[in-house]
C-alpha cells in the first residue's frame, strides 16, 4: 500500500492513492460542510449582476411600474375647472425562467494533483477535497452563465437545451424594445454618436450624458459600456494629457465619466458582443434582474448516482431580467447595433483594411530659405477632416480644424490627425520645421 503525506497549513493528511475514493462518503461530506460552499469570487456572472438591481423572491414574474408625470398646473381663468392628470403607472412585467446546473465527475482524475494542492488537503475540518469538487462545478456553471447573460434570447422548443435560449437576457430586452419604437431620437431616449473613437469618445460620451434632462443629470447614473470602448476611453484619457490630481480632480481611468462631477460611473461589462459600440444610460436602480434565492446560484446538491466511480450533483436556479422604465428622464441609448449580427460581422471582417482614416501627411518637407514656411496637410481619404496643434498635444476632434495652409515663423511641431464618420480616426502624424 503506498501512502503520501501531504503538508497543507501545517495539518498533516494521509492519502491512499491505491484505494479508491468513497463516492458516499464525498456526497456525505459536501452535505455535511455545505456552510462553506460559497465561491462569491468564482461566480463570474456576477461581474455583471453586481451592477444591476437585485429583485430577490421572483419565482414566476413580478410587474415594475414608475409614475409618469401628469399635468396638473394650469392657467387661472376665475375658476377650478377640475381637470388634472396625476400621471400613470406605466407597468412593465420582469419575468423569470428557470435553468438548471448539473455536473458528472470522477474523483479519481484529481488522486495525484488537485486532491494535494487543496488548502488542507483532505482534512474535512479545514477545505476538504469534496467541498472544492462542488465548488468548480458551480464556477463552471457560472463562467457559462456569465457568457450568455446579456445576449441570451428564450426559446420554448424544448429541444434545444442551450443555456442560451433559456432566458432573455438584457440586451435582447433592450433589442425588442428598439425594434418595436420604443426607443428612438422623437422620444428623447436614443442618442445619435455616431462611430466612437480614439479622437471623439471623450466628448461623445459626455454630449450624451449633457443631452439628458436636469432631473436625470442631478442624480447618480451609470454608463455601460463594453470593455472595449472602456479600453478607447482610458486611450482618449491618456491623449488628454495627465491631470494635475488633487482638489478633487479627475485623472485618468477614474471609473467616472470626466466631466460629470462623478455623477455618472462608467461600467465596463464583460460579455458584451464583440466590437460592441452600444452605450446604455440610466439611473442606479432601472435595470433590474430577478431570482428566488441567492443560494440556488451558490449550491450544487449532490445525489447518488448508482455509479460508485462518480460524483453527481445538480442545482436549479431562475433569471430574468426587465427595465422599470423607458422614458427618456430615466434612460437613454446611443444609435449603436445593440446586438450584431452574423451578417455585421462578416461586412465587418471585408471592411476591416478600409475602416481606419489614412494618417496626414504634410507638405513640403523641411523650411525653404525664407523668415516664414507655408505648411499643408492633406489625407488621401475623401470627405475626411483634419484636426491639428502646434503646442505639443495630441490633436482630438476638439482640435483646431485645418482649413487652409499654415504660416509658420518659428521652429514648430505640428500634428494632425483625420477624422471621418463611420470610420476609425487616423493615427496621429507629426512633423517638426526647424527654421534656417
Amino acid at each position: 500500500m503506498v501512502n503520501n503525506n501531504v503538508n497543507r497549513n501545517d495539518v498533516v493528511t494521509t492519502i491512499d492513492y491505491e484505494q479508491p475514493i468513497d463516492i458516499s462518503a464525498v456526497i456525505e461530506a459536501v452535505r455535511e460542510h455545505r456552510d462553506l460552499l460559497i465561491t462569491l469570487d468564482a461566480l463570474s456572472a456576477f461581474d455583471i449582476l453586481k451592477h444591476f438591481s437585485p429583485m430577490p423572491g421572483v419565482k414566476d414574474s413580478i410587474t415594475l411600474g414608475r409614475t409618469a408625470l401628469g399635468k396638473t398646473a394650469h392657467k387661472y381663468t376665475g375658476k377650478f375647472t377640475g381637470v388634472v392628470s396625476n400621471g400613470k403607472i406605466v407597468p412593465r412585467t420582469l419575468k423569470v425562467y428557470p435553468f438548471v446546473m448539473e455536473m458528472e465527475d470522477e474523483p479519481e482524475r484529481y488522486r495525484r494533483t488537485y486532491i494535494a494542492d487543496v488548502a488542507g488537503g483532505l482534512d474535512p475540518n479545514r477545505h476538504p477535497f469534496e467541498i472544492w469538487l462542488n465548488n468548480y462545478g458551480v464556477k463552471s456553471a457560472m463562467a457559462e452563465l456569465h457568457d450568455v447573460l446579456l445576449i441570451a434570447k428564450f426559446d420554448p422548443d424544448t429541444e434545444l437545451t442551450d443555456l442560451a435560449t433559456s432566458f432573455d437576457g438584457l440586451l435582447t430586452i433592450l433589442d425588442a424594445e428598439k425594434t418595436a419604437g420604443n426607443f428612438s431620437t422623437a422620444l428623447g431616449n436614443l442618442i445619435e454618436t455616431g462611430t466612437l473613437t480614439r479622437a471623439n469618445i471623450g466628448t461623445k460620451l459626455k454630449e450624451m450624458w449633457r443631452k439628458m434632462p436636469q432631473t436625470f443629470r442631478r442624480q447618480k447614473s451609470k454608463m455601460f459600456i463594453s470593455v472595449d470602448l472602456g479600453d478607447m476611453y482610458d486611450d482618449w484619457l491618456d491623449d488628454q494629457g495627465t491631470l494635475v490630481t488633487g482638489s478633487g480632480a479627475e485623472v485618468a481611468e477614474e471609473q467616472y465619466l470626466r466631466g460629470t462631477n462623478k455623477k455618472v460611473e462608467l461600467v465596463r461589462l464583460t460579455g458584451m458582443p464583440e466590437g460592441s459600440q452600444l452605450v446604455i444610460l440610466t439611473l442606479q436602480d432601472n435595470i433590474k434582474w430577478g431570482f428566488d434565492k441567492t443560494s440556488d446560484y451558490q449550491v450544487l446538491k449532490p445525489f447518488a448516482s448508482g455509479n460508485p466511480y462518480l460524483y453527481t450533483a445538480a442545482g436549479k436556479a431562475v433569471i430574468g431580467f426587465q427595465l422599470v422604465s423607458l422614458d427618456k428622464s430615466i434612460i437613454a441609448i446611443n444609435d449603436a447595433t445593440i446586438i450584431p449580427s452574423e451578417d455585421d460581422d462578416d461586412d465587418d471582417d471585408q471592411q476591416e483594411q478600409q475602416e481606419q482614416v489614412a494618417t496626414p501627411t504634410f507638405s513640403p518637407a523641411a523650411w525653404g530659405e525664407g523668415a516664414t514656411q507655408d505648411v499643408t496637410i492633406a489625407t488621401e481619404t475623401d470627405g475626411a477632416s483634419i484636426y491639428y496643434t502646434t503646442d505639443g498635444s495630441t490633436p482630438t476632434s476638439e482640435s483646431t480644424a485645418y482649413s487652409e495652409a499654415i504660416t509658420l515663423s518659428e521652429t514648430t511641431t505640428i500634428k494632425a490627425i483625420a477624422v471621418k464618420e463611420g470610420m476609425t480616426a487616423s493615427e496621429v502624424a507629426t512633423k517638426t520645421y526647424t527654421k534656417a
